[in-house]
């Protein structure tokens, strides 16, 4: 049977298991194969004897060479704009990792609300201009708001990009294919319909519970 480990307490060296079945299982460490240390969050096989569990492997996780701590187990998902603001304040540079589909299409919704707004001085200042010099340059100038806006969520863009293709098992660096033209475009589309792998990958846990 799969399922997932919710909680171990590494003093005692028992733990708790949420079996796919809806059943939880009591377990000891002793009942876990391998070297790997249980932790929450990560995706096991086993066999249920009553209410306890036995012969439990880790899946996958220990092919890739990673443990429980090296990354965050799934989580809940957020709404989209507490996604957005983390994409910007927790994680600016961060590629490592996974991006669930709800994260990435939070972040270029309110990328693209966001810069939206950043346009509205311009466009007020252009119904409202009138044939001077320092109208037209006011109008100008605003254009450096959005500019400026649009290189500042370049950054976050392109981590939550590396984060997203690692959530489908690709390498982060098959991003560069955004920059053939045409083509880049549709691709990072389709990876941003792409369910995550339920599963562990290389670059982490799955980005979700499932």
């Amino acid at each position: 049977m799969r399922g997932e480990i919710l909680s171990y307490d590494a003093v005692s060296g028992e733990g708790l298991i949420s079996g796919d079945d809806l059943v939880r299982y009591r377990f000891s460490r002793s009942d876990v194969g391998g070297a790997q240390e249980p932790a929450p969050g990560l995706r096991i096989d086993f066999v249920p004897l009553d209410d306890r569990a036995s012969q439990i492997i880790p899946l996958l996780i220990q092919g890739y060479g990673l443990t429980p701590a090296s990354c965050p187990p799934g989580e809940a998902p957020l709404s989209p704009w507490p996604y957005f603001v983390r994409c910007i304040r927790e994680k600016f540079i961060d590629g490592d990792g996974r991006a669930r589909r709800l994260e990435y299409w939070s972040f270029i919704l309110f990328a693209w609300l966001t810069m939206m707004a950043a346009f509205v001085p311009f466009f007020l200042l252009a119904a409202l201009a009138d044939d001077s010099d320092l109208t037209s340059t006011l109008a100008l100038l605003t254009l450096l708001l959005p500019a400026f806006w649009g290189l500042f969520l370049m950054i976050p863009g392109i981590a939550l990009a590396s984060r997203r293709l690692h959530d489908i098992g690709l390498s982060g660096w098959l991003y560069l294919v955004t920059f053939v033209p045409y083509v880049g475009g549709l691709f990072m589309l389709v990876v941003a319909c792409i369910p995550s792998q339920p599963h562990p990958n290389r670059y982490g846990l799955a980005s979700k519970r499932f």
